[in-house]
Order: structure tokens, then C-alpha cells, then sequence
């Protein structure tokens, strides 16, 4: 069964930890702070006080809830709902109504002998939501097909080793996925085993039947690169993705991208400080306009920032521990979270980034952010 058991979110904080989820967090500009309310909704995973779950931030404040455990990427669902995906290993995913403090969640767990790779992505009619999943044992993944606003299983697909982000391109008819390819020991947590040389690549995938219609490598010389976060362009064919490299013996590209049907395009690493995104990318986005493309770096604290017309690197923002991204509404805006509880809202352009507001929350914000 896909729907195991729900947690009730009625009184989940109290005391110290209610306190941080209430009133209106401080907004900075500047030198100087105002109190004001963000303009815009957005969900993160998060880790509030010592409770794991996830955070609600808008022109209310900051609202919590809880999770089993600690959870990674959040996908939006169009008739209310987000799905927030366990951290992998993860043993847990949940469908979540952020705006709603008093409803349930509503978990389902993956297949049977698996862990949750801490993805997902909904298609474009709504139906169908994909999970990559890593069975317990072995490490080799899998694509799971789950009923849209059940998570009931409906279909598994081989996906290599460690498969990790996935999304609907082109309409709907293509499921891409991004593999890591890093082989692990059978907890799935261990360090890589074959650091040198993981089987990593970027697959289009028929939605339906599962075959593999084009299977993107990177060149024999980037075989310590592991692909693993993706982004989406308005025109639905482009895709921008960001790397991690087991191997920092020397500089290996970070970001890439590619159009549906065609080829891997490597971008280049930071002109002025090639080392400086640590050979980790955490989030990707791209901006509403399809004109940018930026990528936290929260082991080098910085988000950089491309031109995806070109490819040109077009400079950095330095921000702690900041891995969350997401576009705004309006083109060349982002937002971009941090473990140190950071919400900024940051402008692109031709010369970069800069920031136009900051808020401040007791929370530390996970990897991923969703704007609703």
C-alpha cells in the first residue's frame, strides 16, 4: 500500500520552537531592518528548533510542520498540495498542504526495499508523480510512476546506479533523469567506491514505457563528475544541470546544459576564482524568462550565475550555507535560502547578482526551495 499512516500537524510546536514559527520575520536593506512581510510563498524543507519538516514563508510570517525525518526536494502539486521527498536514504515522502496548518500530511513510503533518492516531479496533466529510488541493497536505481495525488505505484523503471533529480520535458514526453553513478556500499550511505570512475549520465526517458531514448555521458575525462541537479527552461526543451565532483585533484566544470534530443554543453567554472563553488553544485534554477540560469554553492557559500543564452559565466553572490533556489514570477529574480535561516530575493543581470531584500528566520532551510 502507497499510504501508510499521516501525521497529525494540530500542535505540532509549542513553547520555545512556536515562537520562531510566529509573526513576521525581519527584512533587511541595506544597512538598516524594517519589519515587512515577503511578497511571494515559499516552501523549504527545514529544521526548526529540533524538529525535522518543512516551512511555509510568506506575507503571514513563518509557519512550520513536521516530518518523520529529514526531507529534501519539494514539488509542486496544482491543486493545493506540495510532496516533499525524503532525504536519501529516504524511508518517507509526504503530500502536504502548506497553507493549511490544521490538515494532515499524507505519507507514502517507497518500493519495497528501496530508499527514496530525495526527488520528484509531477507531469505535466497532473497524473503521474515520478520518484527516483535506490534499492537498500544493491544501489541500483530505479524510476517509480506513482498516482498523482495518491503516491500509489504504478510503474518502476531500471535508471542506473543512484539516480537523483528527474523532470517532464518536452509536454510531458520525455522523463528526464539525472544519474550520479556513484556506487556505494549496501547502506546507501558510505562513500563512493568508485570515485574515478562513476557511471554517470543524463537519461530521456519515455514516460510510458520506460525505454531510453538518449543517454547524455559527460567526456572520459569528467568521470569523477556525478550529474545531479536539474532545471527546466520556459521553452520546455532546454535544461540547465549542476554536478558534484568526487575529485578535486583539479578543475572540472560544475554546470551544464542541454536541449532535449541533443548534446551536453559544459559551462565554464567562476572567471575569477575557479575553486570557488568547491567542486559542488546543491540547487539549480532557471529564471522565468529562460534568459539565466544560477546555482548555489553551499560549500563555497555562493550562488553563481550564468547567462543560458550563451553559457557565459556572468558572476557570483557570496551568502553562507545557502543552497535553496528558486525563480520568481518576474524574469531575472531568484530566491535562495540558507542553513543559517537566510531568505534573500536576488536580481540578475549582464553583471551579475545582487540583493534586493533579506529576511532573516530561526530555521535552517534544507537544500531545495519551491516558490507556489
Amino acid at each position: 500500500m502507497a499510504i501508510d499512516w499521516t501525521i497529525d500537524r494540530r500542535g505540532l510546536f509549542s513553547g520555545a520552537t512556536a515562537a520562531l514559527l510566529g509573526g513576521v520575520v525581519a527584512f533587511k536593506r541595506g544597512a538598516r531592518a524594517r519589519e515587512s512581510s515577503l511578497k511571494v510563498s515559499l516552501v523549504s524543507a527545514a529544521r526548526v528548533g529540533e524538529t525535522d519538516g518543512g516551512a511555509l514563508i510568506g506575507a503571514d510570517g513563518f509557519t512550520g510542520f513536521s516530518l518523520p525525518g529529514r526531507a529534501h526536494a519539494i514539488t509542486r502539486l496544482p491543486w493545493g498540495e506540495v510532496v516533499l521527498i525524503g532525504r536519501r536514504p529516504g524511508a518517507f515522502a509526504a503530500f502536504v498542504n502548506p497553507r493549511d496548518s490544521e490538515a494532515d500530511a499524507r505519507l507514502f513510503t517507497p518500493a519495497a526495499g528501496h530508499r527514496f533518492a530525495g526527488h520528484a516531479a509531477l507531469s505535466p496533466d497532473g497524473r503521474t508523480l515520478a520518484t527516483s529510488e535506490i534499492d537498500a541493497e544493491t544501489g541500483t536505481g530505479s524510476v517509480v510512476l506513482r498516482d498523482g495525488r495518491s503516491g500509489a505505484p504504478r510503474a518502476m523503471f531500471p535508471a542506473g546506479i543512484e539516480p537523483h533529480d528527474l523532470l517532464f520535458a518536452r509536454g510531458g514526453s520525455r522523463l528526464v533523469v539525472a544519474i550520479g553513478g556513484i556506487a556505494r556500499a549496501a547502506d546507501v550511505k558510505g562513500p563512493a567506491i568508485n570515485a574515478g570512475n562513476i557511471e554517470s549520465a543524463i537519461l530521456e526517458m519515455d514516460p510510458n514505457s520506460g525505454a531510453i531514448l538518449k543517454r547524455h555521458e559527460l567526456p572520459s575525462d569528467m568521470k569523477s563528475l556525478s550529474l545531479r541537479h536539474m532545471a527546466l527552461a520556459s521553452d520546455g526543451e532546454t535544461i540547465a544541470f549542476g554536478m558534484q565532483d568526487q575529485d578535486r585533484s583539479e578543475m572540472r566544470p560544475l554546470m551544464g546544459r542541454l536541449r532535449v534530443g541533443g548534446g551536453i554543453e559544459l559551462l565554464p567554472l567562476p572567471t575569477e576564482d575557479e575553486g570557488r563553488l568547491r567542486g559542488y553544485i546543491g540547487s539549480v534554477a532557471v529564471d522565468s524568462s529562460g534568459r539565466y540560469v544560477a546555482a548555489t554553492s553551499p560549500k563555497g557559500g555562493v550562488v553563481g550565475l550564468w547567462s543560458l543564452m550563451d553559457g557565459n559565466w556572468l558572476g557570483g553572490f557570496a551568502a553562507a550555507d545557502v543552497c535553496g533556489l528558486a525563480p520568481d514570477a518576474a524574469p531575472g529574480t531568484f530566491w535562495a535560502t540558507s542553513g543559517l535561516g537566510d531568505v534573500v530575493q536576488l536580481r540578475a543581470s549582464e553583471a551579475g547578482l545582487v540583493a534586493q531584500a533579506h529576511w532573516q528566520a530561526a530555521a535552517a532551510f534544507d537544500n531545495h526551495l519551491l516558490r507556489i
